[in-house]
């Protein structure tokens, strides 16, 4: 049968509409049959996201550390000196992360630390065990169980040369200078003085301390913080009459707890870093180069400021939910399901429906067909190779089944190749230009062909030629 000449768009649009129909038919053809032939029910795990918690939190330069609840660390940020990589199946039971590099206490005392080791301070003393320790920018302080401060790294400054016949009740590392508060609340600083930052207020007693760059700061026993040093920015200066319960000192601002979990901070504030977030309450509080981190009773962190290598993004964890899905399989072995049966009995395939959708999946079942004693396994040599020569059918079957999907796949491929020449043809007649016709040619064969041939007209018209 041979159509009359198509020489008009209104008919080109009618071509390119059928041939998109039997495309859509020939993709539902694909999808139920495929779906059909093999089918199984698994259970495919799914992850839900969800925020990592940790038990302690400290901000360094550019990176952040956390100790989670069973004391493995998890570090964020800038990782490229290796200070965001903690080492595996090692537990802390504290961590402080410094400019470059990241220190953790173990639990029997002995100091774990990673990332830059340029001035060697991320080479703990050996035999040494300590109670606490605090990482500054390029050094590190330890407190041993008897007090005395034990300081690693650059001390070009003097800053890793603690006085001597000293003993704390803790320490802070800072940018090149360093502090550590008596057991009578007084403090005693070490290392750069350019600014003042080793002179401490006289008369003053503190409950904590904290170091940063150039400055420092101590917070009373009656919560009020004082600090000395440099005050650009106002980083010396916390506001008045405002108390704290811990107070965190950072690279050119500071931040402190109140009372009630809400964080307030001072200094500079380039990046949001001293801007905490409305409506958050935290249980501690950490103040890095320009980011500051802090921890939810619940766990979670939340940090703000400078976001330039992550450092303000905690990761999360993945929990994994099974959640029942419906899969395809490229092949399925029936399965040998035995029944009572006597020395006759004749193997059968009987459908059994196992997919979640209903679809049914053939199942290899011997059924008896006639009354007698059950035939040990392995007893009749002539049934089971009966029974294996029915697998064999079967997965011939599916080999069969699965030629099939891949025919109706490739003409999905050649109607989908039709559509964009008839779209193109359109586009000529738009443009007055004339064009090759695509032309309709099934091929008398097992698997229908989609053929396009070029008819050459002199004229814009279009002959459109199904030969059978």
């Amino acid at each position: 049968m041979r159509f009359a000449p198509l020489n008009s768009k209104p008919a080109l649009y009618f071509l390119t509409a059928l041939t998109a129909a039997a495309l859509l038919m020939s993709v539902m053809l694909f999808n139920s049959y495929g779906a059909s032939a093999q089918q199984v029910a698994t259970a495919t795990p799914t992850s839900t996201p969800r925020a990592m918690t940790f038990s302690a939190i400290s901000a360094g330069e550019e990176h952040t550390c956390g100790l989670r609840t069973d004391g493995a660390a998890a570090c964020w940020g800038n990782g490229r000196y290796g200070q965001s990589t903690p080492p595996s199946s090692e537990t802390f039971a504290s961590i402080s992360a410094g400019a470059r590099h990241t220190c953790g206490l173990r639990s029997d005392g002995a100091t774990m630390c990673w990332g830059s080791g340029r001035y060697g301070q991320s080479t703990p003393p050996v035999n040494e065990t300590f109670a606490s320790i605090s990482a500054g920018d390029y050094h590190n302080c330890g407190l041993r169980t008897d007090g005395a401060a034990v300081c690693w790294g650059s001390s070009a400054l003097g800053q890793s040369t603690p006085p001597v016949n000293e003993t704390f009740a803790s320490i802070s590392a800072g940018g090149l200078h360093t502090c550590g508060l008596r057991t009578d609340g007084t403090a005693v600083c070490w290392g750069y003085n350019g600014y003042g930052e080793l002179t401490p207020p006289a008369g003053e007693t503190f409950a904590s301390i904290s170091a940063g760059e150039y400055y420092a700061c101590g917070l009373r026993n009656d919560g009020a913080a004082v600090c000395w040093g440099w005050n650009e920015n106002g980083r010396s200066t916390p506001p008045a009459n405002e108390t704290f319960s811990s107070i965190s000192v950072g690279h050119r601002h500071a931040c402190g707890l109140r009372a009630n979990g809400t964080a307030l901070c001072w200094g500079y504030n380039g990046y949001g870093e001293s801007t905490p977030p409305t409506g958050e309450t935290f249980a501690s509080i950490s103040a890095g180069k320009y980011h500051t981190c802090g921890l939810r009773a619940d766990g979670t962190a939340v940090c703000w400021g400078r976001n330039s290598n992550g450092q303000i993004t905690p990761p999360t964890e993945y929990t994994p939910t099974p959640t029942p899905t419906s899969t395809l399989s490229a092949t399925h072995t029936p399965t040998l399901t035995p029944t009572s049966a006597s020395a006759t009995s004749e193997p059968t395939l009987t459908p059994t429906s196992t997919s979640v959708t209903g679809e049914p999946v053939p199942t290899l079942t011997p059924t008896p067909t006639a009354t007698g004693v059950s035939t040990p396994e392995g007893a009749d040599g002539s049934r089971m190779s009966r029974l294996e020569g029915k697998v064999e059918s079967q997965q011939e079957l599916i080999e069969a089944q699965q030629e099939q999907l891949e025919t109706l796949q490739t003409l999905v491929e050649s109607l989908q190749g039709l559509i964009t020449a008839l779209t193109n043809r359109l586009a000529a007649i738009d443009g007055g230009s004339a064009a090759a016709t695509p032309t309709l040619t099934p091929t008398p064969t097992n698997t229908p062909v989609i053929a396009l041939e070029a008819t050459p007209t002199s004229t814009a018209t279009a002959t459109a030629t199904l030969t059978p």
